[in-house]
């Protein structure tokens, strides 16, 4: 079972969206396990405390090194924090990949920093050697999130979680595209103004070899629409395409 120990000064987040549907019912039978902490809660100053205003001047206010060690060591031994992989999430920190997910080891616990504010004491960070990651191009008030998205995409890789196994194989980057168009009944789709609207006849040719043709193109259309940077490199990658 995997366990999941978040450093955060909002607990009451969790476990959130991840309580429901397929990730809710991995939870309930123990794929994963839940451990918040609150920051907030090893604070000794004013009003419990936890941030100061940034050397060198700057907008915002930063998460102090001293309180989040204390944290960290009243709920940690040498040997948890030597075998944990130790995330913070960061919008300055290396990109978070499908890719990267599935070469994390799965049978080492995580901690997770959720940083708040303008950001985390650098130097926190450094002493335990916490990787730096970002879960998008955009700027979050806070790690929350970026932790139950890291959390949800981490555990449907995890065996059993999902109805199919085989869907990892064809989902969006798994092959340096993203995935193909979905369609579902009724066929046609009566829409609101009365027009109607078929589903690609091909898909329901029950012609096999021509839907997989299909499928394919239609992945390298939406990568070279939404994601050129992906259908670049795959162009490389695949030359002869």
């Amino acid at each position: 079972m995997l366990k999941f120990n978040i450093l955060t000064l909002f607990p009451e987040v969790f476990p959130g969206i991840l309580q429901h549907g397929l990730l809710g019912k991995a939870l309930s039978k123990n794929h994963f396990e839940i451990n918040t902490i609150n920051i907030r809660d090893y604070s000794d100053l004013s009003a419990n405390s936890v941030d100061d205003k940034p050397f060198s001047g700057g907008a915002g206010m930063v998460l102090r090194p001293d309180i989040i060690s204390k944290s960290i060591e009243a709920n940690f031994n040498k040997n948890e924090l030597d075998s944990c992989i130790k995330i913070c999430f960061s919008a300055k920190g290396k990109k978070l990949t499908q890719k990267k997910l599935t070469n994390y080891n799965l049978n080492k616990n995580f901690i997770l920093l959720n940083g708040r504010y303008e950001g985390i004491d650098q130097r926190v960070i450094d002493y335990y050697e916490f990787q730096e990651i970002s879960v998008s191009d955009v700027i979050l008030n806070g790690g929350e999130i970026a932790s139950l998205l890291f959390i949800e995409a981490l555990m449907r890789l995890q065996p059993g979680v999902l109805g199919n196994n085989d869907t990892h194989t064809i989902e969006s980057f798994q092959n340096g595209l993203v995935e193909h168009d979905q369609f579902t009944r009724p066929n046609p789709w009566i829409t609101p103004d009365h027009s109607e609207i078929e589903v690609p006849s091909i898909l329901v040719s029950g012609k096999h070899a021509d839907i997989d043709l299909w499928k394919h193109q239609n992945s390298l259309e939406n990568t070279e629409k939404n994601r050129p940077d992906l259908f670049k490199n795959y162009l490389k990658k695949n030359k002869n395409e």
